[in-house]
C-alpha cells in the first residue's frame, strides 16, 4: 500500500525540457538533499540552507497535480519525469511510492543522479527507473574525493550495481572537463574507464569556472576556495 503521507522537499521543477535528459519532452523535479559538497556546484541552494523559505514540500498527489499539465508532452514524445538535485536518492522512499502510483500514466520516470548515497537506496528504485544519467565528477579517486569531499568507492561500486542491474542502455554518464582538476586530458581517462566498464552512451562537457557562476552561500564559496587552494 502506498504511503500517501510521504512529503518531497521540492527547490525547483523545470518544465518542456528536451534532449538533456533522455527520450522525449520531459520535467525536471530538484529535490533538496545532497552528500557532496562539490567545488563548482550547480544546486547549492539544494543543501546550504540559503533556499529553505522558497522550498515547496509535495504530497504524492500535490507533486501529480503539478506535472500532469504537461501529460500530453510526455505521452507524444515519450517523455516524463526526470527526478535530479541535489541527490534525489535521498529521497527514493517518496520517488518509489510516486512511480508505483502513478505508473499506469505511461510517463518515463528518469533520475540525474551522483550515486553517492548507500546502495540500499538504489536497490530500491532501480527497477522502476527508465534511464539514468550519472554524473560521473572524475573517476579517479584521489581527484574524486578531492573535488567532492564524497567516498569514492561508494560511487564506484554502486555504478558497477547499475550497471549489472539495469543495464548500459539505460544509463548515460556525464564527464566533466573541470577547471584546474583537470589540467591536461584527464578528462579522457575518465571516458576510457567507463567504456572500459560497458558503459557507451558519455557525455562530455566542461564546468564553468567559479568566477562565471552566479553569487554563492558563503559555505559554497568557502569549498570552492578551500579546493582551489589545494591544487594550486
Amino acid at each position: 500500500m502506498t504511503d500517501d503521507n510521504l512529503k518531497l522537499k521540492v527547490a525547483a521543477i523545470s518544465r518542456i525540457r528536451t534532449v538533456t535528459d533522455g527520450e522525449g519532452v520531459t520535467t525536471l523535479v530538484v529535490s533538496m538533499g545532497c552528500p557532496l559538497r562539490c567545488a563548482y556546484c550547480l544546486n547549492p541552494i539544494t543543501w546550504d540552507g540559503t533556499y529553505n523559505n522558497f522550498v515547496k514540500e509535495y504530497t504524492l498527489d500535490d507533486l501529480y497535480n503539478e506535472l500532469k499539465i504537461d501529460d500530453l508532452y510526455f505521452l507524444a514524445t515519450g517523455g516524463g519525469i526526470m527526478f535530479g538535485g541535489g541527490e534525489p536518492l535521498l529521497n527514493y522512499k517518496f520517488i518509489k511510492a510516486f512511480i508505483e502510483k502513478y505508473k499506469d500514466t505511461g510517463w518515463k520516470f528518469n533520475m540525474e543522479t551522483s550515486l553517492n548515497v548507500p546502495i540500499e537506496y538504489l536497490k530500491e528504485v532501480v527497477d522502476l527507473i527508465d534511464f539514468f544519467v550519472v554524473d560521473t565528477k572524475d573517476m579517479n579517486k584521489e581527484r574524486y574525493e578531492l573535488y567532492t569531499k564524497g567516498d569514492y568507492e561508494r560511487f564506484l561500486n554502486n555504478l558497477k550495481f547499475l550497471l549489472d542491474k539495469a543495464g548500459s542502455d539505460k544509463i548515460k554518464a556525464r564527464v566533466p572537463i573541470i577547471p584546474k582538476l583537470h589540467t591536461d586530458k584527464e578528462y579522457e581517462e575518465n571516458s576510457k574507464m567507463l567504456k572500459g566498464m560497458g558503459i557507451e552512451n558519455i557525455e562530455v562537457f566542461r564546468y564553468i569556472m567559479p568566477e562565471l557562476r552566479k553569487k554563492v552561500s558563503k559555505e559554497a564559496f568557502e569549498n570552492r576556495e578551500v579546493f582551489l587552494s589545494s591544487i594550486e
